[in-house]
């Protein structure tokens, strides 16, 4: 997550981002894997009932015969399947003598020497996938859901905020409802997204990155610096103050210079606002790599 940005990019307000990422502890996992390994068997019981409902497939000796492997018939047919055949093979392949995986290729080279037993190596090699897995912890990274209203927006004038497109709904004297919205041209403009990059001072370091902020979208105010006006974060001629972006795993906090001499941004209002002494805001970014 945590590093420089050198392409334009979006920045959402995200409150409920989590304090931190979810982990799993030592019994967590251990009970994750062990839940595993008591779901093989399983897994091959269902292998094998699959074996022996699905109709085998006739093969050419002349592409199925592994090089330099000789055939022990010349039969296209494919080998008998029974319950008890796979079950041996089931017993074989769960063998701790053959589970390296070049050992496990050697019994098939050894004990399906046949082209019309492409089918029984077929199934020993699902075997031998079902027994040597290893459980997969669950993927439970944050996955932040930017929208129109948490967004950053051109607003009044040259500052930003969310919530720019929220419906203003209004109830007359009568208690009936209407929509206040202004869809004027320039209206539009003005909630137009903010695009920004980081166009002079970039660095990084230790997942934390900054620098000067300048506005790539937005007309007119295209190329003005990211400040702020009595903390109001706003457009500007001409730079003077960086910004930090401090990943703290599932968000950001955005600062105006940095912790030791800065202010942190906040949503005050709708409007975005740099507050010494504040709470940080949880923000993220959105570029072109962000999934």
């Amino acid at each position: 997550m945590g590093y420089l940005r050198t392409t334009s990019f979006l920045i959402f307000h995200d409150p409920k981002a989590p304090d931190t990422e979810k982990t799993f502890d030592a019994a967590e996992v251990a009970k994750i894997e062990a839940e595993h390994e008591a779901g093989k068997q399983g897994r091959i019981d269902a292998l094998i009932t699959k074996g022996l409902k699905t109709p085998a497939k006739n093969y050419s000796l002349a592409i199925e015969v592994p090089d330099g492997v000789p055939t022990g018939d010349d039969t296209p047919a494919p080998a008998t399947v029974t319950r008890e055949g796979l079950r041996q093979i089931v017993q074989q392949v769960q063998d701790d003598s053959i589970i390296d995986e070049d050992a496990f290729k050697k019994y098939l080279r050894e004990t399906f020497r046949a082209g019309n037993e492409k089918n029984l190596r077929d199934f020993a090699w699902e075997v031998y996938g079902i027994v040597t897995s290893r459980a997969t912890l669950p993927d439970t990274r944050y996955r932040p859901a930017r929208d129109a209203f948490n967004t950053v927006r051109f607003k009044d004038g040259a500052r930003f905020g969310v919530n720019e497109v929220a419906p203003q709904v209004f109830w007359d004297n009568k208690k009936t409802m209407f929509d206040n919205r202004d869809y004027s041209a320039t209206a539009r403009a003005q909630r137009q997204l903010l695009w920004v990059k980081v166009a002079d001072g970039g660095w990084e370091e230790d997942g934390n990155w900054g620098g000067y902020l300048q506005i790539t979208s937005g007309g007119h105010l295209k190329g003005l610096w990211i400040d702020s006006i009595e903390g109001w974060v706003t457009s500007q001629g001409s730079k003077v103050d960086g910004t930090t972006f401090y990943d703290m795993g599932p968000y950001y906090e955005i600062w105006q210079g940095t912790r030791e001499n800065g202010r942190p941004l906040i949503v005050e209002n709708d409007r975005l606002r740099f507050t010494k002494g504040a709470t940080p805001g949880r923000f993220q970014i959105e570029d072109a790599t962000w999934r």
